[in-house]
């Protein structure tokens, strides 16, 4: 996990670099770019920062994760995920990759690793609904996570896209009209 030091050091230090390295960002990751060689391909000059959660989100799956809100005394745990640090190019790859504007838009999030707290942009799919991921998908992402986390939180990332997927299908059983577009264009 990233420690509050680590992460002062890192800004401190930013702020000595030439324009074109302070021009980067802090991009917390919660589904397949978590997957420390699938980002390496997209974005060679991602530095990871390291894991933790994403503070008041939990997962929910629309066939790729998302995140939403979670509820006050839910007793659903905030979302597992990646920092990372990137570059301009990479945000462009990434834009890409996640379909921004059109599949996800871009928001605020607050990344809580140990103690510290650190603030970055995450996607967020720009339709609302449930829809079952693929087993292959949700493994990449269990990989992903827990090639960052220690083994003491391997549960708590187990039961929390568990959860995510059970929800998912009894919502798609049950035909649930939450289906809608939030933002962007028109999914194609």
């Amino acid at each position: 996990m990233l420690t509050g030091v680590a992460i002062n050091t890192i800004l401190y230090l930013n702020q000595f670099q030439p324009k074109e390295i302070q021009m980067k960002k802090i991009y917390i990751a919660y589904g397949a770019n978590t997957n420390r060689r699938a980002m390496a391909r997209r974005c060679p000059n991602a530095k990871p920062m390291g894991s933790g959660f994403i503070v008041g989100q939990r997962f929910k799956f629309n066939n790729v994760a998302d995140i939403v809100p979670t509820q006050v005394g839910s007793g659903v745990s905030d979302a597992p995920a990646v920092a990372w640090e990137i570059t301009p190019d990479c945000e462009k790859a990434l834009d890409r990759f996640e379909g921004f504007p059109s599949l996800y838009r871009k928001i605020d999030v607050t990344f809580q690793a140990d103690c510290e707290y650190l603030n970055g942009f995450a996607y967020k799919m720009n339709y609302t609904g449930f829809h079952t991921p693929s087993p292959i998908y949700v493994d990449g992402i269990r990989t992903g996570l827990k090639n960052f986390f220690n083994a003491s939180y391997w549960h708590m990332i187990d039961n929390s896209i568990d959860s995510a997927i059970i929800e998912s299908f009894r919502m798609e059983e049950t035909g649930s009209p939450l289906t809608k577009r939030v933002g962007g264009k028109q999914w194609r």
